[in-house]
């Protein structure tokens, strides 16, 4: 079985369409079809109303990924806004049968500050194992470009490594997340773009907003009513892999995640996802378990443990 590169794919998807607002996002290309269950969308108003307040507050989630109608991963996560700063954690591992062949499981944090033009990261690291390495990342953003601090095992064993230069700009995965939240929060809306740098790989996000939908119970997750879709779509700039077919892994990839508020005055959250992955196909996350608090008086560090609820 090829090896599945869930972890940044996961990342990917939930960060795509996290794109600051200062920058606008290309011509609006045609909706990908609705996902089972969706219905006809609702009045736009209704929903702009709905999600257009200060976002302030935290929140934590679990999803379930499944492909082909198997759960292929489970995934937690954790964010706290403040109106000038953030802090999050997001976990993952794959399950089920590809849990059995391909052990993946990672570790993410974040803190950072908003600014005008954006989320603005201070630290980034991630711990975890892929593939049966195990793999560390510790960058700081104290400086345009960003330091690597620790990168285990060092990018030049598996890739070709990503000019200094072509990294200033950038963001973590984790910061465009919360750029997301915040942006939808505010405004409704999340057209837009952004670069984002793992330490390992450049990747171009671009999103834009495809409208309120009506989305019904689905048995695997917990969510139903009305979200707004956002599509959008990523190329990778730099970073690729050794040995493998450049054209094939420059393909733009494409994804769709469905926001809502669960609690009056707290973050928006995802509350679907879907997205491709180039051996298991289209893979979709659910929404199983949420908790969310309104204000923005909480503290910005990381979590200090992953949301509780993660079974393996």
């Amino acid at each position: 079985m090829t090896p599945l590169p869930l972890p940044r794919l996961v990342l990917l998807a939930l960060c795509g369409l996290a794109a600051s607002a200062a920058a606008p996002a290309p011509q609006d290309r045609a909706a990908a079809g609705a996902p089972p269950g969706a219905t006809h969308p609702a009045p736009a108003e209704k929903l702009s109303k709905h999600l257009a307040e200060p976002p302030a507050g935290g929140f934590s989630v679990t999803y379930d990924g499944y492909a082909h109608g198997l759960i292929a991963l489970k995934m937690q996560a954790a964010l706290t806004l403040t109106p000038t700063a953030y802090a999050g954690r997001l976990t993952y591992h794959t399950a089920g049968f590809v849990g059995f062949m391909v052990h993946n499981e990672s570790d993410n944090t974040v803190q950072g500050r908003f600014e005008p033009a954006g989320a603005q990261p201070l630290l980034f690291e991630s711990h975890g194992t892929l593939r049966g390495v195990q793999r560390v990342t510790q960058i700081s953003y104290d400086s345009d470009p960003p330091r690597i601090l620790a990168l285990a095992p060092p990018v030049e064993t598996e890739r070709s490594p990503v000019p200094t230069a072509a990294t200033l700009h950038t963001i973590d995965t984790l910061s465009a997340i919360a750029q997301l939240i915040r942006q939808v929060g505010a405004t409704g809306a999340c057209d837009g773009q952004a670069t984002t740098f793992d330490g390992r790989r450049l990747t171009h996000m671009v999103a834009h907003t495809t409208g309120p939908e009506a989305l019904a119970q689905a048995p695997r997750g917990v969510f139903n009513g009305l979200a707004l879709r956002c599509d959008f779509d990523g190329d990778q700039l730099a970073g690729f892999v050794k040995g493998e077919d450049r054209a094939t892994l420059s393909r733009t990839r494409h994804g769709t995640a469905w926001v809502a508020r669960l609690v009056p005055g707290a973050p928006p959250i995802p509350v679907q996802v879907v997205f491709t992955n180039k051996v298991l196909g289209e893979v979709t996350l659910f929404l199983t378990h949420y908790a969310a608090t309104p204000g923005g008086a909480g503290s910005t560090r990381p979590p200090a443990a992953a949301p509780p609820g993660l079974a393996r």
